[in-house]
């Protein structure tokens, strides 16, 4: 076997070995756990920089043999993988996020009794989205989306001893299940249409013509389904911010790097056919634009700091998603994948920077993480670098990835659908300027000074904390007139400090030839954007030095509008949620009050005849002759009747 193809096979079973041997472990054994973890996801990492560097120097592998072959009565499933440039570049992301969340892990949940599943479950999802990323094979895609659905669903639910956390689990599972209903669906039509799974041999162009632009419609329909569920897009995005109630490190992972923007990858995988469906990529293209805004927008109100992130999160895949429905052939999936893995650097280290501060007040709360800037002013510095990126200011990777998506949607405008080109340009546009608007909202109340009562609020919670591990430590502290700090570990900050060299110098990418495709950037959008980012920042920190909470300068309608989520959720809950759970009291009812009355039916029956035939054993046998007598007489009436 090449190189290259050993290289694709050992990023997906390197994590996957490094689960299966961290879950055989002692329960208790946590520095085992801890090295299992972070050897099987640094190997991992090597096969992929190495996978990367053959690609660059021409190498490429498809219908790799993963798993053996499943033959069936429409043909053989091969559930094999490929190495090209778009599978590489996305697997060194993912593994390098994965290790950082990892590294940072020991740290964060060095108090987790439960630290073997969670960090064997990290690295279960790591190999499933590795999978997904490799993948040569729809069916073989499919086991790696749905067991990412599974490990999110444990790992969002890992405090299960929270309500909340198993209430977002169980949303977040049952959301992403039903866009997987289409996602499956999508699957078996090109299966049918074809009779094929191979991804390799569904987009030659030869292949793609025989399938006709009907049915490639019907089922990319459908895939997109399925993406728009497992990427947190309008209207299946409302289990994004519940589910930030897992443990940080799991926000940065799953809910920032890989599993959102796995629809992404699918997408630009497929994106041949989807230059077939036109009408697909419309679609996609007005679902994307409603999501970016109207996500952004909410993201300016939330009061919690992993809120905001994720109501963040939603907005910036959808750019990811955007580019797929604008781009031309010439430029391909390049403005999707530069703006993934910039995203997945700025955004991992907002997670982790958001994590290290409620580290030291046990709060992810805006109100409670204020003054981070005097208590850990280097966290803070970073903080500050993922959030300016986030916001676009040039010349950090933010800017450069989401001028690239603008870059497609103008070059969209020449296309075949002008309109969706206008749209995305325009709704990005203003987007941009928006998200530009909550990352200074958010900087001003996490990282400026504190007032002097919030100062003394936020001692006596410290001094309550470190009572119970350093006594008079801490009281000594406050009688001295001292805020007691918690300290940020060094794995954290060094965590940190690696995910800050992408979020400063990502935009490098637009160079470096290992993205599949172009891109493009236009002197007057790029200018534009620049302009309207630093607009962004500069006006809202304008109005935070005035009223302080630049939020509350909005109506008070629309303050109740934006955190209700414009009520998607809650329409959800009442056209959904309420209506199924009535249907299985309904169904429940009926299984204990009709199939099980005839159950306990037939006991009762039973029961009573055998009281009753008990009663005719007395034991005269007088009176068994007459019933016998009786009997004879019924017999011979019958038989004569009848004859």
């Amino acid at each position: 076997m090449s190189g290259i193809a050993q290289a694709a096979r050992l990023v997906v079973l390197l994590p996957a070995l490094a689960a299966l041997c961290g879950l055989l472990l002692p329960r208790g054994e946590r520095a085992g756990q801890a090295i299992i973890a972070v050897v099987g996801t640094g190997a991992a990492l090597v096969a992929a920089i190495s996978e990367l560097v053959q690609v660059r120097d021409g190498g490429f592998a498809v219908a790799v043999p993963l798993l053996p072959p499943v033959p069936t009565g429409a043909g053989t499933i091969e559930l094999a993988v490929r190495a090209d440039a778009l599978s590489a570049v996305v697997a060194v992301m993912v593994t390098t996020v994965a290790l950082c969340v990892q590294v940072y892990s020991i740290a964060y949940q060095a108090k987790d009794p439960r630290y073997r599943a969670f960090a064997s479950t990290v690295s279960l999802f790591t190999a499933a989205m590795l999978v997904v990323v490799q993948s040569d094979d729809l069916v073989l895609l499919l086991i790696g989306w749905e067991v990412m659905g599974l490990c999110s669903y444990l790992l969002v639910g890992h405090e299960s001893e929270r309500q909340a956390a198993r209430a977002a689990a169980v949303k977040a599972f049952l959301v992403t299940r039903f866009g997987d209903i289409g996602f499956v669906l999508g699957i078996i039509v090109l299966w049918v249409a074809s009779g094929t799974t191979s991804i390799s041999v569904l987009l030659r162009p030869r292949e793609l013509a025989s399938i006709g632009t009907t049915t490639l419609t019907v089922a990319t329909l459908l895939l997109v389904v399925g993406v728009i569920g497992k990427s947190a897009q309008f209207p299946l995005h409302t289990w994004l911010p519940d589910a930030m109630e897992g443990p940080t490190p799991v926000s940065a992972l799953i809910h920032a790097a890989t599993m959102v923007a796995a629809g992404g990858v699918v997408l630009a995988r497929l994106l041949p056919m989807l230059l077939a469906a036109p009408d697909t990529r419309a679609t996609l293209a007005v679902v994307t634009a409603v999501t970016m805004l109207g996500a952004a927008l909410i993201a300016c109100v939330q009061t919690d700091l992993k809120r905001v992130l994720a109501w963040s999160t939603i907005s910036q895949v959808a750019y990811i998603l955007a580019a797929i429905a604008v781009t031309t052939p010439e430029l391909g999936p390049a403005p999707s994948l530069v703006h993934l893995l910039s995203h997945a650097g700025f955004k991992a280290l907002l997670f982790l920077s958001a994590g290290a501060l409620a580290h030291q007040v046990h709060s992810t709360a805006l109100g409670d993480l204020a003054g981070a800037g005097r208590r850990s002013p280097l966290v803070a510095v970073l903080f500050t670098l993922g959030l300016a990126s986030l916001a676009g200011v040039p010349p950090l990777s933010g800017y450069w990835s989401k001028e690239a998506v603008l870059g497609a949607a103008e070059e969209g405008i020449h296309g075949a659908q002008p309109w969706t080109g206008v749209l995305v340009l325009v709704v990005g546009l203003v987007t941009g300027l928006v998200t530009a608007a909550y990352c200074a909202r958010a900087w001003w109340l996490v990282v400026r000074d504190t007032p002097a009562e919030a100062h003394q609020e936020m001692a006596e919670v410290a001094e309550a904390d470190l009572a119970e591990d350093s006594g008079a430590t801490a009281v000594a502290a406050a009688e001295a007139g001292a805020v007691p700090v918690v300290p940020v570990p060094a794995a954290m900050t060094g965590v940190l400090l690696v995910l800050a060299v992408p979020t400063v110098a990502g935009g490098l990418l637009l160079l470096a030839p290992i993205i599949p495709g172009t891109v493009h950037l236009g002197p007057v959008t790029a200018l534009v954007g620049a302009l309207a980012s630093i607009a962004g920042v500069a006006g809202t920190v304008a109005l935070a030095a005035r009223v302080g909470d630049p939020a509350s300068v909005l109506p008070a309608w629309v303050q109740r509008v934006l955190t209700a989520g414009f009520g998607v959720d809650a329409a959800q809950s009442r056209l959904v949620v309420r209506p199924v759970r009535a249907l299985a009291r309904l169904v429940t009812a009926g299984d204990q009050d009709v199939v099980d009355a005839y159950v306990r039916g037939s006991a009762t029956s039973s029961r009573w005849a055998g009281i009753a035939l008990r009663r005719t054993q007395t034991g005269v046998t007088t009176g068994y002759l007459t019933w016998l007598v009786a009997g004879a007489l019924v017999a011979v009436v019958v038989g004569v009747g009848l004859r």
